[in-house]
């Protein structure tokens, strides 16, 4: 997504209780699986291949969101769209029928559970530009196709160390990623993660996996996708939680 400049939030379920709030925050534009259940009724036909993308609200249009878009194994597409204020995510499945389902997240100090919505997408993909809207999930209008996403993410760029200041400079998260995509980390709030940021085929973004381990005996298991700034010193990151009750987003910055 474009880059917009980095703001303090909170972060996931236990990265939440530790760090004051269940909501890592996503860069605008930065970035952006799959939900269970049944889509919110029939539509068109639609390879959900064809949604892959970067998918922005014009300028002036209220709420302001951004949207990542990338298919999955199932032929179904995940999409994860975020409010540019950073108060809202969904995270969405799409399927052949147009149809979409999801959870979607208040993000920050109170991060409420994720609440089950439906809808569909409404795709004009021989339009010029190419645009999506989705209806049903309270989200915005007509989103235009920013970045085509069709670029491979390169496995290298992410590796080295990485950092994200939280709840108003007074909490920290470090992960040192590895040359295979390996993850490793800590919190100044007693946290750990292990997991994973790999490389998608065919697309400019990472599937992003870790497991959140705290001192209070918490472990929670989160995933998600993530995508580097034009720079490549900015990682941004938005997971859900396993069980879907926690969303979160992440600014990392080398």
């Amino acid at each position: 997504m474009t880059t917009k400049k980095q703001t303090q939030t909170p972060m996931p379920t236990a990265i939440a209780g530790k760090l004051a709030a269940t909501a890592l925050t996503l860069v605008v534009g930065g970035l952006l699986a799959a939900c269970g259940g049944g889509g919110g009724g029939s539509g068109p036909t639609i390879d959900p291949a064809q949604l892959k993308g970067r998918w922005v609200t014009a300028a002036g249009v209220a709420p302001a969101m951004t949207a990542v878009v990338v298919p999955d194994v199932n032929g179904a597409a995940n999409a994860w769209l975020l409010a540019q204020d950073a108060s809202r995510l969904v995270k969405l499945v799409v399927r052949s029928d147009s149809s979409a389902n999801g959870k979607t997240y208040a993000l920050g100090q109170g991060n409420a559970i994720g609440q089950a919505v439906t809808g569909q997408v409404n795709a004009a993909l021989t339009a010029s530009p190419k645009t999506i809207a989705f209806t049903g999930l309270n989200t915005t209008g007509t989103l235009t196709q920013s970045d085509a996403l069709a670029t491979p993410a390169v496995q290298a760029e992410v590796q080295g160390s990485w950092s994200a200041t939280l709840g108003g400079n007074a909490q920290t998260v470090q992960w040192s990623l590895a040359a295979t995509g390996g993850l490793t980390g800590s919190s100044t709030t007693g946290c750990t993660y292990v997991g994973s940021v790999a490389a998608i085929a065919s697309t400019a973004a990472y599937s992003v996996s870790f497991n959140e381990s705290c001192a209070d005996g918490s472990k929670t298991a989160f995933g998600g996708v993530g995508t580097l700034n034009a720079a490549k010193n900015g990682l941004t990151v938005v997971v859900a939680s396993a069980d879907e009750s926690r969303g979160a987003a992440l600014f990392l910055a080398k």
